[in-house]
């Protein structure tokens, strides 16, 4: 097989990596973007929050914990941290970047709960630290708080309310628009392609992978919870990862029960939030967090369920476990060398390795992230020539169920198949799932990522054999060879 070559190679496509290349692909450099999966973002990335921190009151409630084991009168806040630096410049270029490549972007009001006077001094630690970050909350009575969020438990006694500073991202639409875009700027992106073997040589490395080895400059290392794996072929590892994991449900959009997002006080180790997400799901975040074995640990466990009913509950009694749709895990990485903050840097044993490991909240500092490692790499000589050509503009795929009745027989009289509705949960078109395929989408997983067709109340109950069939005809092959998320996963197909 003939070797490939190029100025940098990337590895992984998940929110980190897709936004290196994008931000790479500003530049007259060649590069490559490898991921093991057949589509971005299929690791950690899919199963993320894609909460936007940058000041608040989300961002303040991951502190409250470990500042109530500091002395009196001090909070874990650190403004002159890389991470929270990082955060404070990215949060506002999203609405732009949003913008520019067509990615939704919800922007939501914050309540947290108390319920008895503890609960009020944890919520009074959060506003000291939304003090400290340049952002201020409201105090709600319990009246308040019920105008607000009238199902809510009437245990409550208070709240703090953030209006202003909550954002969310699908994280798999972040990473998919990054590497659409990045490609679009003459980024070479290669999927199915798992890294073997990584080489030290005079002026760079030679890499292994499963679909032959490409020379390549230098190294940038995205792989997320497989980053010191990566570090470790190349014989430059200094730092491990641990990782932890919770369950998380999704409740059918048709539950009216919840207005913005919620929360009850901190607690050591337990998430307890709702949310609404940008489809209109509620998602409940109550489960506590349970040590994972590897990154892809992500089995869900019934007891998990009830947990997470029952934090659910504690916030909004009305909530039953016949509004469950799915259920799902999610993996949160974190380096042992320092696990409050991100590793970014090149490699101590070999510059010309690049090491992008990021921790929770990952998609927040991607853009500020992405500029810091290009900038590196400038640093070690990778010369850095401005495109005058790059186009920062990326169109989604049509959502015909959002567009008025006029845009709808425009698109329809250009492509009939955007009037077939193939799943009616979500109101997807056979066009949409077409044009899906025709960006990379080849299995169920991928479309109901791309499409959210399967993503509604029957969980593919109704159109998932017809997304099966499209994929089938469009990809041209047997039914039967048709996957869920990849080799291995082949559906049972019967007419």
């Amino acid at each position: 097989m003939d070797k490939l070559e190029t100025q940098v190679l990337i590895i992984g496509a998940g929110t980190t990596g897709g936004t290196i290349a994008r931000e790479l692909s500003r530049y007259k450099v060649d590069a490559i973007l490898v991921d093991r999966r057949e589509f971005p973002g299929l690791e950690e990335t899919k199963a993320s929050h894609g909460f936007i921190y940058g000041g608040g009151l989300t961002a303040a409630a991951s502190l409250v914990m470990k500042s109530v084991m500091l002395p009196s009168g001090q909070t874990a806040y650190n403004p002159d941290s890389r991470k929270n630096q990082m955060e404070h410049e990215s949060v506002k270029e999203f609405p732009r970047i949003a913008e520019d490549l067509e990615i939704s972007l919800s922007h939501d009001r914050r309540i947290a709960l108390a319920k008895n006077e503890d609960d009020i001094k944890m919520l009074r630690v959060a506003e000291e630290i939304c003090k400290q970050m340049g952002s201020e909350v409201r105090w709600l009575d319990k009246q308040g708080v019920l105008d607000l969020e009238p199902h809510v438990t009437k245990d409550i006694i208070a709240g703090i309310a953030d209006d202003d500073h909550q954002k969310s991202v699908y994280p798999w639409e972040w990473a998919m628009a990054m590497v659409e875009n990045a490609k679009q700027n003459g980024i070479r992106v290669m999927f199915l392609t798992e890294v073997l073997g990584i080489d030290s040589m005079d002026g760079g490395f030679i890499v292994s992978t499963s679909n032959g080895p490409i020379h390549t400059e230098f190294i940038v290392n995205a792989g997320g919870g497989h980053a010191d794996k990566v570090a470790e072929m190349a014989g430059v590892c200094d730092f491990g990862l641990t990782c932890t994991k919770s369950q998380m449900l999704i409740l059918d959009r048709n539950t009216h029960l919840l207005n913005h997002s919620i929360s009850l006080a901190p607690s050591p180790g337990k998430a307890r939030t709702l949310r609404r997400t940008i489809a209109g799901n509620i998602q409940t975040i109550c489960s506590m967090y349970y040590p994972a074995e590897h990154p892809e640990d992500t089995t869900t466990l019934m007891k998990w369920t009830n947990e997470s009913i029952a934090g659910a509950q504690e916030i909004i009694p009305a909530i039953s476990r016949g509004d469950i749709i799915t259920s799902f895990v999610g993996v949160r990485v974190f380096n042992t060398r320092d696990p409050e903050e991100d590793i970014l840097e090149v490699s101590r044993a070999n510059p010309r390795f690049l090491n992008a490991a990021i921790r929770l909240p990952g998609v927040t500092v991607t853009p500020a992230a992405a500029r810091f490692i290009v900038d590196l790499l400038g640093n070690q000589g990778l010369e850095l020539a401005e495109k005058p050509d790059f186009n920062p503009h990326r169109k989604r795929i049509p959502k015909v169920k959002d567009l008025s009745t006029e845009e709808k027989n425009k698109l329809i009289a250009q492509d009939p198949r955007y009037g077939h509705i193939v799943c009616r949960c979500e109101e997807v078109t056979e066009g949409e799932i077409v044009e899906a395929i025709r960006r990379g989408a080849n299995t169920v997983q991928t479309i109901q990522f791309s499409t959210r067709a399967g993503m509604g109340r029957c969980q593919r109950d109704y159109c998932g054999m017809h997304v099966v069939e499209i994929l089938a005809r469009e990809l041209g092959i047997p039914k039967n060879k048709v996957t869920f998320k990849g080799p291995g996963s082949e559906i049972s197909y019967t007419a």
